[in-house]
């Protein structure tokens, strides 16, 4: 091959201004990008000799979570609302991953975002549950947790949610959050003893249904 025949150099392309989807974190390279998700890789990662947890349990503890989002989709509960309850880390860490997209080092603290309706789906895997989102009641009403997505056309109702929530801006609205947190509790001769809990954040809405 001359010369005249060979092949031009291929363009170097520069990519800018990469977005996480999840943490909407910007990126100046893919370089930045791709270090980024390598370490979100490494929070979801099971820990060598963690021992298996019965698939049972697993479902069990799925389902209370249904049970107490579901405790929270009250006619008259509209807005930011909590669950809570104990949780090992293991068990935790079986459940989400691999959606766990936050670790804080000095605190031990694991997090989770969903929103739209790719985190409807997601959590619908998660919990082995379709309709773990909403609730009906009589007279063609129900209340459902709500995962708007960025484009989303939102109703009056749900624009002064929106309102409120901006008070609150530890919780977007629109997003379902989950927490694992560890708790201590000391007493006056120093004996410490611990916990876990998973903590879930999440927006309600109601409207009527057809």
């Amino acid at each position: 091959m001359n010369k005249d025949d060979e092949l031009p150099p291929l363009p170097i392309i520069i990519i800018n201004n990469i977005e996480c989807i999840v943490c909407k974190k910007k990126f100046k390279s893919s370089r930045g990008f791709f270090k980024h998700k390598s370490i979100i890789r490494k929070y979801n990662e099971i820990p060598a000799g963690q021992e298996k947890i019965p698939s049972f349990l697993i479902n069990k503890f799925k389902e209370n979570i249904v049970y107490l989002i579901h405790r929270r989709l009250g006619k008259k509960n509209t807005g930011l609302q909590s669950v809570s309850m104990d949780c090992p880390v293991d068990l935790f860490n079986e459940i989400f991953k691999p959606y766990i997209h936050y670790y804080k080092k000095s605190t031990g603290v694991l997090k989770c975002v969903f929103r739209g309706s790719i985190g409807y789906q997601e959590l619908s895997s998660i919990f082995n549950d379709s309709n773990w989102r909403v609730k009906y009641y009589q007279q063609n009403q129900k209340t459902f947790v709500q995962l708007s997505g960025q484009n989303q056309e939102e109703n009056p109702l749900d624009k002064l949610l929106l309102k409120k929530a901006t008070k609150n801006p530890k919780y977007s609205y629109g997003e379902l959050t989950v927490e694992w947190k560890q708790k201590k509790d000391i007493d006056d001769k120093k004996n410490v003893r611990n916990g876990g809990f998973v903590y879930i954040h999440f927006f309600v809405s109601r409207e009527l249904f057809i």
